[in-house]
Order: C-alpha cells, then structure tokens, then sequence
C-alpha cells in the first residue's frame, strides 16, 4: 500500500507541476522574447554586449519574480518524477539558469531588447526561491483548491456547463464584433485644416519640398498608387480634396478643397513649394466635410510628394498634417530621420493620443522627391512608395483596442495583441473536457464552433485579415487545454499493490 501511496503523490505533484509549467512558460516567452521597439537586430559584439549590459533594480526584481513560479513549478515536476530533495533543489536551478541564459541570448538578436548576463543571476535566484521556500507550503493550498473545483464539477449537469460555455461565446463574439469598430476612422474632427510643412502654431516644422497633396475616401490598390504620380493624375483621380503644389497659387480640385495660404515665405519652384524654419502651408478654413466622408466609407488614403532637405535629421518634422497644432490631428505624415511616422486618429487611440504611432522605415534614405501613399481600409493600414507597397503593413485588431486602454501599444505589436486576445477567449471552452456529471458528447460541438466564432466575429464589422491567425490560435489553445484538462481529471490507477 506504502507504494501505492508513493506513487499517487508522485502522480499528484507531477500534473500539479504540468499545470502551472505550461502557463508559466506562456508568460514568460511572451514577455521575454516579443519585440517592444524597432532597432538594430544584432549588436556590433554581442558577446561583450551580454556580459557588460547591466539592468536597474526594477528589472532586476521583475526577473526575480518572473522566475519564481517557474522554480515551484519545476520542483512538483521533479517530485513527480521521483527526484529526491536535492535533485528537485538542482534541477529546478539548472533548468531554470538554462532557460535564463537561453533567452538572453536570443534577445540579442530580437530588436528592442537588452541581454546581460546579470539577469540570468537574477532568473536562477527567483527560480531558487520558488523552489526552495515556496513549493512546500504553497502545494496543500493548491491540493485544496483543485480537489474543491473538482467537486464541484462532478456535480453540476452537463446542460448547465453548456448554458454558460454557449453564453461565454456569445459574449466574446460580441465584444470582438464591438471592439473592431474601433479601429474605423469614425471620430476625426470637421474641425481640423490641412497643414504643410508645421503645424498651424508653427511648431514641429520641416524643411523640405511638397509637390502634392491629395486625400481619397479609400483605400488604394498597388495598382492605383502606381497610377496617382504626378499632380495631374492626383487631382484627375476623384479627390476629396487636391493640390497642385508645383504652381502659384497652388490648383486645387475636390469637393472639400479651400484656398492654402502663406505663412512666412514659402518658395515655390519646379520641385513643389519649400517650408520649414517657420514657412508653411495652411488651408483658409477647416475641412468640413471630409471627416463625414472619411467615416462613411470607413478607409481613406493620403498621398504626397515629398521631398526632404535633410534626410538625416533626427527631429521629427510635420510634413503633411489634416489636424490643429501638434496634438490633434485626423492623419498625420511626419519625418523621423529616415523613417516616415504616421500617425492616424481612430476611437483606438482616442481624440488626443497619437498611440499607437505607425513607422515605416528607409522612407527617405535622399534627398530625393518620393510619393508616398498611406493607404487604410479600416483595418489595416499600408504604404506605397513611389506606387511599390513598402514591406511593412500593420494590421490593427480587437486586441489592440481592448490593451491600448491600459498599456501603451506600439506599432510592432498591432495584430500580436489581437492573436494573443483570442487564445485567451477560447481557453474557457478547455472546461468541455471536464467530467460534467450526465451525458456531454454533445459539449464537444462548442469545441468545434467556439475557434470560428471567436475568430471571425469581426467580419460582422469589417473583413478581418487577422482572423484566421485568431481562429488558429484559438483551436491550438482550446485542443491543448482539452487535452490537459482530460489528463487533469482523469482517476488515478494502478495494479501494482504493496
């Protein structure tokens, strides 16, 4: 009997260990190993880089902290199987420094992120932590709380756990359908004029040359942006407003176009009018009108020929600009060195909150005149640079607009974010697999639908081209947890008696 009841606790603490491992694990490759900021891939000595970078004392107890769980998970799965103290002590440090050190030299080559040694010290420490002070007392706590949970599974109908799963569904396909409205051009102001070369305080100038300026309330194909190169073809192409910036007074077509006036002395010449140092461009009064047509055909597109007089220059300078003063704005181009920042008003980033800011980078590598057009269809947003779309698209998502409420999102992670929001929709849909007291084949029909319906439930807004990432997620998730659930409930068996 003395080794039946060995090997029920060795099975008790392993499934214990899996349940927290994978969860921990999730985390922390998600917030160790994702992208945060555009920059070089690889440092120029990365090996002097990992031994010399250093990390403040924040980072050096989120480390700890981080790595905590992941010690008590690693000693029930090293209890579990069979290891003696010392083993679950060593292995839990071995693992966990491995995986440290594993990662710190992965961040070498991921952009935005900083490796040091030193965190791996910090890694191995929370890992001890865990280990050695908190999987003991924290593991009849756990016991308890899953053998309560299980009980009250094996007592509630199937029907019952149907009801509620079918109800989960419905409101998660209800927030996506509601959040991707969002991410629609609905709010910008009639209030805003267009703006080129600063803003009308004249602030953030550029020094450069614009030959035209047009806005479109749609989206552009590569085969459109191919054919709106020149001025002419700009203001023949049906306009929401155009300008001809290659002559004075500037032509202008569109039922929305007013008269540009001068501030300063702007220079006109065959390459378009010069700005900067405090010469711009502004409309004579706002642009009533295009924010009604902009929100009704929910895409818009805004083309310019831009050409800078300092592609090096590190300041951000506001190129084109449909807003008033700096901070507000309904879409704005600007040039961050040779970066082209664009940054677009939807119910996503609120009235005044330029988050999240798109960069398309090696926009301007000359001095060269180049026309660029930013094209969005409501969900996803394109460049096109001299009519060849530009190798960066950003699509946004559900997920986006339910973080950027709390977190402040960045451009690389628009579409991770809705990804990750449907994995973790669907992982309730796991509880089919539990043992629901009565007959639940039945139950498994959620497993088939819930994926679809989490992933496509934009598409009731708008077509969604993240969905079939989101429905794969979701069934990934949902196929893992059935699993695990399955193995988490299923009766502890054994012919061997002592």
């Amino acid at each position: 009997m003395s080794r039946l009841l060995d090997r029920r606790q060795q099975y008790v603490s392993l499934r214990r260990g899996v349940a927290l491992l994978l969860p921990v694990l999730a985390l922390i490759f998600a917030l160790t190993l994702y992208p945060f900021a555009f920059s070089d891939s690889l440092p120029p000595q990365p090996a002097l880089t990992l031994i010399t970078g250093l990390s403040h004392v924040f980072d050096m107890l989120q480390n700890v902290l981080l790595f905590t769980p992941l010690g008590i998970a690693l000693h029930w799965l090293l209890a579990g199987m069979g290891a003696g103290r010392r083993g679950q002590m060593v292995g839990a440090l071995l693992v966990a420094g491995g995986l440290a050190l594993a990662i710190e030299v992965a961040q070498l080559f991921i952009p935005g992120r900083t490796a040091a040694l030193v965190d791996v010290l910090a890694n191995a420490g929370g890992a001890a932590l865990g280990s050695g002070r908190l999987a003991q007392p924290v593991a009849p706590v756990v016991d308890r709380m899953a053998g309560w949970c299980l009980a009250v599974v094996r007592q509630t109908p199937a029907a019952l756990a149907g009801v509620g799963l079918i109800g989960w569904l419905l409101v998660a396909g209800g927030l996506l359908a509601y959040w991707q409205q969002a991410t629609l051009p609905s709010n910008w102001s009639e209030r805003y004029a267009l703006q080129i070369g600063a803003a009308s305080d004249g602030r953030r100038f550029w020094p450069g040359y614009a030959g035209f300026v047009a806005l479109y309330d749609h989206a552009f194909t590569a085969a459109k942006a191919r054919a709106t190169l020149t001025p002419a073809a700009a203001l023949a192409a049906q306009p929401l407003f155009a300008y001809d910036l290659t002559q004075f007074p500037p032509a202008l077509d569109g039922p929305f176009a007013h008269s540009l006036a001068a501030q300063g002395k702007p220079a006109f010449t065959a390459e378009g009018v010069g700005v900067g140092y405090q010469r711009w461009l502004a409309s004579s009064e706002p642009l009533a009108g295009v924010a009604a047509a902009v929100a009704q055909a929910r895409a818009f597109t805004l083309v310019a020929q831009l050409a800078p007089r300092e592609p090096e220059r590190v300041a951000e300078g506001l190129m084109v600009n449909v807003g008033r003063e700096i901070d507000s704005h309904n879409i704005s181009l600007i040039q961050s060195g040779r970066d082209l920042l664009v940054r677009i008003r939807l119910p996503l980033t609120r009235p005044l909150n330029d988050r999240p800011a798109l960069r398309f980078t090696e926009v301007f590598r000359d001095a060269k005149p180049r026309v660029v057009a930013f094209s969005y269809d409501g969900v996803t947003a394109r460049l096109f640079v001299d009519g060849q779309p530009h190798r960066q698209t950003y699509t946004f998502g559900p997920g986006e607009v339910a973080v950027n409420r709390w977190l402040p999102v960045q451009a690389h992670q628009i579409g991770g974010w809705t990804v990750a929001l449907a994995a973790t929709l669907s992982a309730p849909l796991a509880l089919v697999g539990a043992p629901w007291r009565g007959r639940r084949w039945w139950l498994f029909l959620l497993a088939l639908a819930g994926p679809l319906i989490i992933g496509y439930a934009p598409w009731l807004v708008i077509p969604q081209p993240l969905s079939g990432a989101m429905a794969l997620a979701a069934a990934l998730t949902l196929l893992c947890g059935i699993l695990l659930m399955v193995w988490f409930t299923r009766p502890f068996r054994s012919r061997s008696v002592a």
